[in-house]
């Protein structure tokens, strides 16, 4: 699985411009690299590699890299290196990897516009008999202070801030299948963005 997050830097629609961007090289390589080029549309580059974390022995985790793009210099990202998979941050080289979820089951980290929280999806009570699900959560950083915005409604996943840091797009299939719901950053506000099909990994515009 190829999960990446880029940087912009420049216009939209002409070029994709922007400095660096992290993706995994496959799920048995669960590595990170830097890729300091400008891209085209065509994803045509010139690349330099730099692994910046260590392969994880579990195979089969769900891995999911995003930049920090406030600071420019973290990253945060999913590792099954203790056994479920957690959230973890980083130095954009590889150093000072701090562990921020410390139980359950946690995925899908993504960073507020102002650099200070990650939203992600975590089933904090997993295993057999464990009647927890996938909610979303909000944590300070710096703090590691939780905040849980989602309660129990079905399986929530792949939170994803405004560019403004009002709003949190996220899916869910608390209403029998997947589908985008939007919420005010605090939790409140839900509203159901799309009724058919299945709809999934909402992302937003950013100018």
């Amino acid at each position: 699985m190829y999960s990446f997050d880029l940087k912009p830097h420049g216009g939209f629609p002409a070029v994709w411009r922007y400095e660096f961007f992290a993706f995994m090289v496959s799920r048995w390589q669960d590595r990170f690299f830097l890729y300091p080029k400008r891209v085209s549309q065509h994803l045509r580059c010139r690349c330099i590699r730099r692994k910046l974390s260590p392969p994880d022995q579990r195979q089969g985790t769900r891995h999911c890299s995003t930049w920090n793009r406030k600071t420019g210099s973290q990253i945060a990202f999913v590792s099954g290196r203790t056994g479920l998979p957690q959230i973890y941050t980083m130095e954009s080289d590889g150093t000072n990897v701090q562990r921020v979820t410390d139980q359950g089951y946690a995925v899908s980290p993504n960073w507020s516009p102002n650099g200070q929280f990650l939203t992600f999806s975590w089933m904090r009570k997993y295993g057999p008999g464990e009647p927890g699900s996938n909610d979303i959560y909000l944590m300070d950083v710096a703090s590691k202070q939780w905040v849980q915005l989602t309660h129990d409604a079905g399986r929530n996943d792949f939170p994803c801030w405004s560019p403004d840091g009002r709003h949190i797009i996220f899916q869910s299939h608390r209403s029998g299948s997947d589908q985008i719901w939007t919420m005010l950053a605090d939790g409140t506000n839900v509203k159901q963005l799309t009724f058919k099909g299945g709809n999934t990994q909402p992302n937003w515009s950013w100018k």
